[in-house]
């Protein structure tokens, strides 16, 4: 295998704990994954404006044979709170000095927990419902 990057380790931390995400892989700073037969996913964190600043985490999913399903763009604040760094209070995020680090603070295992619980909440919604022997079809 090979050596993770800091994003992919952040990554790992998340996808480990996703109920629905299935074979990862880690490539440059994304993990990729299976949702389905036909659906991959992409995991990975993004700016918002900010060079250098990773204040979400996106998921994008897609088919197979016809592209990009759906995006979505997860805050970590929305998902974390606020952090106080110092006397200020700041949105979470990783960012890019010389080498990357998460800003004032280190993620809990609440937090990765947190993120994945989020993440799975959205993945859910694109999981093909498992057919029980005694659903069936009413009139």
């Amino acid at each position: 295998m090979a050596t993770m990057n800091f994003f992919t380790s952040e990554l790992k931390k998340i996808a480990d704990l996703c109920e629905f995400v299935g074979e990862p892989k880690y490539v440059g700073r994304a993990c990729v994954f299976r949702l389905s037969d036909d659906v991959t996913g992409k995991m990975e964190f993004m700016t918002e404006g900010i060079a250098d600043h990773y204040s979400a985490l996106k998921l994008t999913l897609f088919n197979r044979k016809e592209g990009v399903i759906d995006t979505q763009r997860i805050k970590l604040e929305d998902v974390i709170g606020n952090i106080r760094v110092g006397g200020d209070i700041r949105k979470p995020h990783i960012w890019i000095d010389r080498n990357p680090e998460w800003y004032g603070f280190k993620p809990t295992d609440a937090h990765y927990n947190a993120l994945a619980q989020a993440a799975d909440d959205y993945l859910e919604m694109f999981v093909e419902p498992q057919m029980n022997e005694g659903m069936g079809m009413g009139m």
